[in-house]
């Protein structure tokens, strides 16, 4: 599209921020207004350390991360999942927003410097959806993410998962029903040289943990070494 084309539509019809509902200046592709870029909200403290979730008062692990092993071993995230964060979230999950999620995942990126619990990891890798939900979205907005990441850290993106099983929405499940809902749901590629790798799993909103954990055991099955998880929202409290 020419110069002149995107001025006039700019004109006719002016992009506006998904937070707040300013006018976007001509030129600026990005789905935030810069005061909104620069007000997302930083995640949750304190947070338990394996999770990430809020943590009510100053301890180290949420209830249900205590005394337990996880495939996942530890789980951050770029942002807490409210304002401007939330509105790039429904942007790119309800609105068919690509570029929310590139805006998201340049976030994740600028956030990689301040968590020195990555470092040593190798490769990078996205939750899957299920290729039903893919084509309907026309996207999977994990995968956008990760590409941000990998450009921005220089890391690989590797092609390590699948879903093999669909589920609903997961807004509003407890954390018991959701793991029931995801048990078996995600499988290796067969042709993903997962052994001996330490990968670091990229979604986009982080819950309940299940997700991450449920990819994890699946990464760990084919012979990762290591898994951690990055998401750009974390929402809510630790669910007990």
């Amino acid at each position: 599209m020419g110069f002149w084309t995107r001025a006039v539509l700019h004109v006719l019809l002016p992009r506006s921020c998904v937070f707040c509902r300013r006018d976007l200046a001509f030129g600026d592709e990005t789905p935030l207004c810069p005061d909104c870029r620069a007000a997302l909200p930083p995640a949750p403290e304190p947070a338990c350390a394996r999770c990430g979730g809020a943590l009510g008062v100053r301890r180290d692990f949420c209830a249900p991360c205590t005394g337990r092993l996880f495939s996942c071993r530890l789980i951050r995230a770029a942002c807490a999942h409210r304002g401007p964060a939330a509105a790039l979230v429904h942007a790119f999950k309800f609105r068919g927003l690509p570029s929310a999620a590139r805006e998201a995942g340049r976030a994740m990126a600028r956030g990689l410097p301040r968590r020195p619990e990555f470092r040593g990891v190798d490769a990078l890798a996205a939750v899957p959806l299920h290729p039903r939900r893919e084509r309907e979205r026309g996207y999977n907005q994990a995968e956008i993410l990760a590409r941000e990441l990998a450009a921005a850290c220089g890391l690989p993106l590797v092609n390590a998962l699948v879903r093999v099983r669909g589920g609903g929405p997961s807004w509003g499940l407890t954390r018991a029903r959701r793991r029931a809902e995801l048990a078996g749901a995600f499988a290796p590629r067969a042709d993903a040289a997962l052994a001996g790798r330490r990968l670091l799993l990229v979604d986009d909103v982080c819950a309940t943990s299940t997700t991450f954990e449920e990819c994890a055991r699946a990464l760990r099955a084919a012979g990762a070494a290591d898994v951690l998880g990055y998401a750009f929202a974390r929402a809510g409290r630790a669910i007990s």
